[in-house]
Parts: C-alpha cells; sequence; structure tokens
C-alpha cells in the first residue's frame, strides 16, 4: 500500500514542535531547580527581579524624532509596567515566587507535552482523529487554567506587593493586567476541536455509507 507524501509544512510543524518542546524541558529543569532555591532559602543574598503587572503612573518627558520635520515632537510617559528589584530578598518572598514559577511551568509544560503529542498524530497521518479531539479539549481546558491562574497571580501582587509599595515619584494606577488573550486563545482551540470533531463524525458517515 502506497503511503501518503507528508505535506512540507506538516514536516517543518513537526521539527519545530519536538526541538521546541525539549528545550522548553531542559528550561523546565532549570527553572524547578530555580524553585528548590527560592523554597529553601538556599542562596545567600539573593537579587530577585519578578515582574509587576500593575500599571503605575510616572511623569517623564521627551522627544520623538521622526524626521519628518526638523521639529522635535514633545511626548510624556504617564503610564508604565516594569520590574522590581528585590535587594536582598527575604525567604518569605522567595518562597512565594517558588509557588508561583512552580505553577506555571508544570501548566505551560503541560500545554507543551499535550500539543507535541496532537502534532505527532498530525504528523503521522491521524487528522480527524477522535484522540486529537481529546488532545484539543485538554489543551483549551489547561489554557483556561493558565488564564485563572494568572489573573490570579496579578491581582495577588498587587494586594501582596504594589498596595504596600511606596516611592517618592511612582504611584500604582490600580490598573491590573490579567491578559484576556489567553482566553481568546483557549476558546479558540476549544472551537477548533468541536471543528475537528464535526469531521470525525462526516468520516465515519463517509464509511458507514461505503
Amino acid at each position: 500500500m502506497q503511503t501518503l507524501k507528508k505535506p512540507l509544512s506538516i514536516k517543518v510543524i513537526y521539527w519545530i514542535t519536538n526541538i521546541t518542546f525539549w528545550l522548553y524541558a531542559a528550561a523546565t529543569v532549570l527553572a524547578l531547580a530555580l524553585v528548590v532555591v527560592l523554597l529553601f532559602g538556599i542562596l545567600e543574598d539573593l537579587q530577585l527581579h519578578v515582574g509587576i503587572p500593575v500599571a503605575f503612573n510616572v511623569v517623564e518627558q521627551g522627544t520623538l524624532d521622526l524626521n519628518l520635520s526638523s521639529k522635535y515632537i514633545n511626548i510624556e510617559m504617564v503610564e508604565m509596567y516594569g520590574k522590581i528589584h528585590f535587594i536582598d530578598t527575604p525567604v518569605a518572598v522567595g518562597r512565594v515566587y517558588s509557588i508561583f514559577i512552580f505553577t506555571i511551568v508544570t501548566l505551560f509544560f503541560y500545554i507543551f507535552y499535550t500539543f507535541r503529542q496532537f502534532i505527532n498524530n498530525v504528523y503521522n497521518g491521524k487528522y480527524f482523529d477522535f484522540d486529537n479531539i481529546a488532545l484539543l479539549k485538554r489543551i483549551s481546558y489547561a489554557i483556561v487554567a493558565t488564564w485563572i491562574f494568572t489573573a490570579f497571580n496579578a491581582y495577588f501582587q498587587y494586594f501582596f506587593l504594589v498596595s504596600n509599595m511606596q516611592f517618592s515619584s511612582l504611584e500604582s494606577t490600580g490598573n491590573v493586567q490579567t491578559y484576556p488573550v489567553i482566553l481568546l486563545v483557549a476558546l479558540f482551540i476549544w472551537v477548533l476541536s468541536h471543528i475537528f470533531m464535526k469531521g470525525c463524525e462526516l468520516q465515519d458517515e463517509n464509511t458507514l455509507t461505503v
């Protein structure tokens, strides 16, 4: 029986997915090592840099040169997101962030692993397959869980850290990033799983008809 030639696009996606997966697996090991360091306070004088998903008011004036005229455009920075540097990070703070790192790394690894299974099935010619439908649904549910955790993490950082910060020239706006685009990606994949399900049903009907 003659085997169907795999499209070049499928081959490219297959190899990129697998190479990226193993690179992320290696990064996961390093991330888990960092989790252990933070959880048990192994390192002394730890300098932790973390992103803060909360906007700050900042008034900084500057200029913009677009080479459209001989004049500079006056601009003003009024809101920004950034990172915070914990100088001599307390063990308690390190433990909190170790939980965040462990959770998000685990969720992403699960999503990546499941997506790799899906791509491997497609590479092996299993397009409209009920196993693929289950994998897509699992990915969508895991992405929803990631969004929920991300939103929780953002509000936790706001009430746990930002609301207690004091700066001489900065103040929090209270605008917390919840990344709704993550939820849209989950919805797209969930809809895609139902499209695959319809394809499986049509394929079964054609098989029974023949």
